[in-house]
């Protein structure tokens, strides 16, 4: 068994499912390469099954639990963990997602690979659904650092749960914003490229994401197009884009957002195999 000075860093609360978590603690226990440290953050109160699972792992000597009395959101628990954290590499995880038997192997060569430590190296991820059924959908990201800044700024093209990167870029240029709703782990790529940061994705799904039936559904109509304005906005404002990149993705998403749900699947999983 090969174990190595990686972080990772993940996060459960009350609307987490226990079988899902139980799931994902396991992908990281069957590692091909150990990370030396699991930093889980617990975000207020959860229930017995969660507890139950987090007691199974609890006594592995690399399994760290922090309990939140209130529920604070993703960004805090995750700007917590990284200040937790005692490796020079994190690597990030969904407490309902699952990582391929060679995630941490094949990531972390690479990071190693390259002399420069300001990068983050992410992958592609395959979809699946509640009951494991397969999607056929994988959600692709270009090779290159080039590529990958050329395409953000009109969607999140990173993803997030695979990354993996030196704790010394979030030290540098400031962890995730707590201020921007769920749009945290979008903002914090848009920044750490405005900021220098390079990107470089396996291109091939080294995790596997869960998607729910009812995701596409909850990811339209007025109130998440406003939302979506309003970050795209505070980008422009923060110039992390440009103004018509600005312009050509808010007139994108209007479209999106207000489109019936069958069509938002069809194009979602377009945009996200291109």
């Amino acid at each position: 068994m090969i174990v190595i000075p990686v972080s990772i860093i993940i996060s459960t609360y009350k609307g987490s499912e226990a079988k899902y978590l139980d799931e994902s603690l396991k992908s990281l226990a069957e590692q091909s390469y150990i990370a030396d440290e699991i930093i889980l953050v617990v975000d207020g109160e959860i229930d017995e099954q969660q507890q139950s699972v987090i007691s199974k792992f609890k006594y592995k000597g690399n399994f760290k639990v922090y309990y939140l009395r209130e529920n604070h959101g993703l960004a805090y628990c995750m700007n917590l963990a990284i200040q937790y954290s005692s490796n020079n590499i994190l690597a990030r995880m969904d407490a309902d997602d699952l990582s391929n038997r060679t995630r941490l192997e094949e990531q972390y060569n690479k990071l190693i690979s390259l002399e420069d430590k300001n990068y983050v190296v992410c992958s592609w991820a395959s979809d699946f659904s509640d009951d494991h059924y397969d999607l056929s959908s994988v959600k692709k990201t270009p090779e290159n650092d080039s590529q990958i800044k050329k395409a953000i700024p009109y969607r999140n093209v990173i993803v997030h749960p695979s990354i993996m990167f030196y704790k010394k870029i979030t030290d540098d240029y400031g962890g995730y914003n707590e201020t921007v709703g769920l749009l945290e782990d979008y903002e914090l790529h848009l920044r750490l490229m405005n900021s220098g940061v390079k990107y470089y994705c396996i291109q091939k799904p080294l995790i596997k994401v869960r998607i729910s039936h009812e995701q596409y559904g909850r990811r339209g109509g007025f109130k998440y197009l406003i939302n979506e304005y309003k970050f795209r906005t505070f980008c422009y404002r923060k110039r992390y884009i440009k103004l018509y990149q600005f312009i050509l993705s808010c007139v994108l998403y209007s479209f999106l957002r207000l489109s019936p749900v069958k069509l938002r699947k069809s194009m979602y999983k377009l945009v996200r195999e291109s």
